[in-house]
């Protein structure tokens, strides 16, 4: 056996570790990972294999953890060393119920548990450790965002009532659009949530699918304004309560019974195609409001590749709707963070493991000569990358080369040559340039075409 993508004594500051690998047994469907070091309900996690590769999770404790894998007669051992990150920017999680303060969620499983705690707890480390590793796979390191977490390692999730009932909500939704309706949950939370360290993902505890007209009040996919995301609650039924429960989660075929239950799976309409969508939709919101925008990259979180984030996870796609055979993907269909959003992303002062430097504006210049159609941009501590977004995707990404001891402080460009990769009707573009230290410079530019 052989893990590929870890080795003995690797730092991370996040406390779910995705373990990539190789065993002998080309007949292996299962892999088990011990944390010899944890006395967690998640010190044993199962994971996937298939044609001898295979893919587990570990939940880490604070400091040296010793981790004990198997797979058959087969047998590794890995040392994983776990430091909390001390970067005090961090994804806040916010379950809102309306003003009765029911905090039930819709739910085709009878008797559910209504564990949404520990739902969101999984949900939001899958969030980061995904980040983490495919930022890695991308050749970054493992940049991910910081959670806030208890005494106990758990994610803490702030259960907010309302000043509204769910009609209420509702009502605005219908005759103002899901933007009034955020704009209200917005102004609710913005004094006791504030935003100044804190990116909020927003999860109503009242949506509900309406059977009747196929509409589901208190359900949208949001992100960005102000720095809040809001995703709707009708279907982390499917999600995992647990780490425990991942792969059972992601593996999952159960029909989804769309006459009465939202279906949000882009025609897979089973419990595991939900889960990954919506899980991956809301990380998809959390990357607008670490400024990304969305992407035309197949893949990318920011387009439609949150559908495939269960893929992180696997070694092959369990059955759906239109496909009833498992599916072995290649390792280029699998979720990630897109080519020209993984750069914006490495500099985003969310994504450090250090408090970020006082913000300066006046270390990082964007300018635009326009009688010469001139873009340059300055930085004194090192440009690291410059981006372009023309109000909805961007289309243009520069970064210095990685293998490159040259520090580059001043370049320019053709602005003519930067908008022909744009939309054709685009007339407002956003350029962002981040320097070594993580300050930004930003301008706006509007031409008439």
């Amino acid at each position: 056996m052989e893990i590929t993508n870890y080795s003995d004594g690797t730092v991370i500051d996040y406390p779910v570790a995705l373990l990539y690998g190789t065993t002998e047994d080309k007949n292996a469907v299962d892999i088990q990972c011990e944390n010899t070091s944890s006395s967690k309900s998640t010190r044993i996690l199962k994971g996937s294999a298939f044609q001898g590769r295979f893919k587990v999770l570990a939940e880490l404790v604070p400091g040296e953890n010793t981790l004990l894998l198997k797979s058959g007669s087969e047998e590794k051992t890995l040392k994983i060393i776990y430091q909390q990150n001390k970067n005090p920017l961090f994804v806040r999680v916010i379950y809102q119920t309306d003003s009765s303060g029911n905090t039930e969620f819709q739910s085709q499983k009878k008797d559910d548990p209504q564990n949404f705690r520990s739902k969101l707890d999984t949900a939001m480390k899958l969030m980061q450790t995904f980040t983490a590793e495919r930022m890695n796979d991308a050749g970054y390191g493992r940049k991910t965002f910081n959670l806030e977490l208890d005494e106990n390692g758990n994610v803490i999730v702030h259960v907010v009532k309302g000043k509204l009932t769910a009609q209420e909500y509702a009502q605005i939704q219908e005759e103002k659009g899901d933007i009034a309706w955020f704009d209200t949950v917005f102004n609710e939370l913005k004094e006791s949530y504030p935003l100044d360290k804190a990116r909020n993902l927003v999860i109503p505890a009242y949506s509900r699918f309406i059977p009747e007209t196929g509409k589901v009040p208190g359900h949208t996919a949001l992100g960005g304004s102000h720095g809040q995301a809001m995703f709707g609650s009708a279907n982390i039924f499917t999600w995992p309560d647990t780490l425990n429960d991942v792969v059972a989660a992601f593996e999952d075929s159960t029909p989804i019974d769309s006459a009465n239950f939202q279906d949000d799976s882009v025609g897979r309409s089973c419990f595991w195609g939900v889960a990954s969508t919506t899980m991956g939709a809301a990380l998809h919101e959390i990357g607008h409001t670490l400024d990304l925008p969305h992407s035309n990259d197949a893949h990318d979180i920011m387009t439609r590749g949150h559908d495939r984030f269960n893929r992180a996870f696997l070694t092959r796609e369990a059955p759906h709707a239109y496909n009833p055979n498992w599916y072995e993907f290649r390792d280029n269909e699998i979720a990630l963070w897109g080519p020209k959003n993984a750069p914006q992303l490495t500099w985003n002062p969310f994504l450090q493991d250090t408090p970020p430097a006082e913000r300066n504006e006046e270390k990082v210049k964007v300018l635009m000569d326009h009688q010469k159609g001139i873009l340059t941009v300055k930085a004194e501590d090192g440009i690291q990358m410059i981006g372009c977004f023309d109000g909805e995707r961007r289309f243009w990404c520069w970064t210095p080369d990685r293998n490159s001891k040259e520090t580059i402080r001043e370049i320019s460009f053709n602005f003519s040559d930067i908008i022909s990769q744009t939309s054709p009707n685009a007339d407002v573009f956003m350029f962002n340039a981040c320097d070594a230290n993580y300050q930004q410079g930003v301008i706006g530019i509007k031409v008439h075409r």
